[in-house]
C-alpha cells in the first residue's frame, strides 16, 4: 500500500471532477494506491496501524479504480464525493437499478459525457461508462453484483 503523494490526490480529484462533476472529499482521509490500479480510502489511524503491521495488503475501503483514460467510483467511493450543479448524475428507475446492480447494461439515453454516476432515489450506485447509443454499462465488481435471478 502506497500512501498517495499531495499532487497524486489532486490528480485523481481533477479526474473524478472531470469524469462526474463531482468534487472529491479528501478530508480525514488517506487514499492510496493498491494493485491494478485500485484506489482505497482509510483513516490515518488505520494507515498508521496498517503500515505498522508487515504482510497487510489492504486496508480500508475499495473507493475507485484508475483506468487508462478515465476513473470509475465503486458505490463506497460514491460517498466520497459532493455532487455539484450538473453533475454527471442518471436517475434510475426500480427495474433499471436492479439490472445497474447485476451489472447488465441500462438505456440511459444519450449522454454528453463517457462516464455517468448512476442514482436510484437518494442512493448513489456507482458509475458506469456510456456508449454512443445512451446505452451505460455499470463497473459493478462481479463479487458485488446482484444474483441474475432477482427482481
Amino acid at each position: 500500500m502506497k500512501k498517495m503523494e499531495k499532487h497524486e490526490l489532486q490528480n485523481f480529484a481533477d479526474e473524478v471532477l472531470k469524469s462526474f462533476g463531482a468534487k472529491l472529499l479528501t478530508e480525514k482521509h488517506v487514499f492510496v494506491k493498491t494493485g491494478e490500479g485500485k484506489i482505497r480510502a482509510m483513516t490515518e489511524e488505520t494507515f498508521r496501524a496498517a503500515s505498522f503491521f508487515r504482510g497487510v495488503m489492504n486496508a480500508g475501503v475499495y473507493v475507485a479504480k484508475q483506468r487508462k483514460n478515465f476513473v470509475t467510483l465503486t458505490i463506497e467511493g460514491c460517498k466520497f464525493v459532493s455532487l455539484l450543479p450538473g453533475a454527471h448524475v442518471v436517475e434510475l428507475t426500480k427495474e433499471d437499478a436492479v439490472k445497474w446492480m447485476r451489472g447488465d447494461p441500462v438505456n440511459v439515453g444519450i449522454q454528453s459525457h463517457k462516464t455517468v454516476i448512476g442514482r436510484y432515489r437518494e442512493h448513489l450506485l456507482g458509475t458506469a461508462v456510456v456508449d454512443i447509443n445512451g446505452v451505460a454499462y455499470p463497473q459493478v465488481p462481479k463479487w458485488r453484483r446482484l444474483p441474475p435471478d432477482t427482481s
